[in-house]
């Protein structure tokens, strides 16, 4: 008996040793870890339009070009011409807000946080105004480096070329004892991802504009940054509308304490519709996670790979939850 435990032991042992030495070299090499894994979800995203194109007897390699291209155009649109008009609206509510804090809590922002972050929204601005900066380099400075973007993009296109570019890559991966279950994962993932990608686009673009075009028409300066704000932390669970809310009526303050009542009726209705009527509709087929677990993803993201990481954590969330259920379902029948 002694030793039948002895050898359990040295076998949990080795596990833990093989699990350790393949984290290690996860680690070692995570930057390609990180083009392999946002390829995939890129690749993942792009497979519905291109099998879509598909139905419709265009070649996947050149509805693939198709998407990729206007993803560019999308791209470039927001970088080269709504940025700008962002960014110097964002500055001059960074200067606002700095006068709002004077006039009602005796203090102002600090001048080092002005100064830091008023030449630097400056300079960004005249960078893309200037227009003679490669777009490439542009998402290379956001992403970590032009060579990253090349990569991921690269092999993200190839993913998406192949018929089953993805599946085929999985195989390829993992021995054949695990091949199926591996497939199955990916397939929920895949499903549930879509859905909240999907969802997630049409509330924020939903909530975006109506919070833009409201604010407007209540006469409140920074309208349009303060909707590309609020549409962007839609992404971000619970604390997001929150702070989009709070950032409006801070705004509205600095001119009017009766429009900053306005806003905040105005934030409150658009919450109770979005609650009651946007997210049942919308979100009813989406992924399932705890919004509180999407949230730890998304600050657990960015705080170890940045703009990247924030990209990786609601599939990685999901792929994790999707691993547990499919744990703890081997488990019951092993019962």
């Amino acid at each position: 008996m002694t030793r039948q435990v002895t050898e359990v032991s040295w076998v949990t042992l080795w596990r833990i040793l093989a699990m350790a030495l393949f984290i290690g070299a996860l680690y070692l090499m995570r930057e390609a870890v990180i083009i392999v894994l946002l390829a995939l979800v890129i690749s993942t995203a792009l497979h519905p339009p291109v099998a879509f194109l598909h139905r419709w007897k265009i070649p996947r390699i050149l509805g693939t070009i198709i998407l990729f291209l206007a993803v560019f155009v999308i791209l470039a649109f927001i970088v080269y011409a709504l940025l700008p008009v962002v960014i110097l609206e964002l500055n001059s509510l960074v200067r606002d807000l700095s006068e709002l804090t004077n006039r009602f809590f005796g203090f102002q922002a600090p001048a080092d946080v002005v100064n830091l972050i008023t030449p630097n929204l400056n300079n960004l601005t005249d960078l893309l105004l200037a227009g003679n900066v490669p777009f490439l380099e542009i998402l290379g400075r956001l992403l970590g480096g032009v060579t990253f973007v090349i990569a991921v993009l690269v092999l993200s296109f190839y993913l998406t070329v192949s018929r089953e570019g993805v599946e085929r890559f999985l195989r390829a991966v993992f021995p054949a004892a695990m091949e199926a279950r591996v497939l199955q994962l990916y397939g929920r993932t895949k499903a549930k991802i879509g859905r909240w990608f999907q969802a997630q686009v049409i509330l924020s673009l939903v909530i975006g504009a109506v919070v833009a075009i409201g604010l407007s028409l209540l006469g409140v300066e920074q309208a349009l940054v303060l909707g590309v704000i609020a549409g962007l932390f839609e992404l971000v669970p619970i604390a997001g509308p929150i702070f989009a809310g709070a950032l409006a009526i801070i705004v509205a303050a600095t001119q009017s304490l009766t429009l900053a009542l306005w806003v905040l009726i105005f934030f409150v209705v658009i919450q109770q519709l979005e609650n009651n009527l946007l997210v049942p509709l919308v979100m009813k087929k989406a992924i399932g996670v705890h919004p509180v677990i999407i949230l730890v993803a998304l600050l657990g993201g960015a705080e170890i790979a940045g703009l990247v990481g924030m990209l990786l954590a609601v599939p990685a969330a999901v792929f994790l939850q999707e691993m547990t259920d499919d744990w703890k379902t081997a488990s019951r029948r092993a019962a």
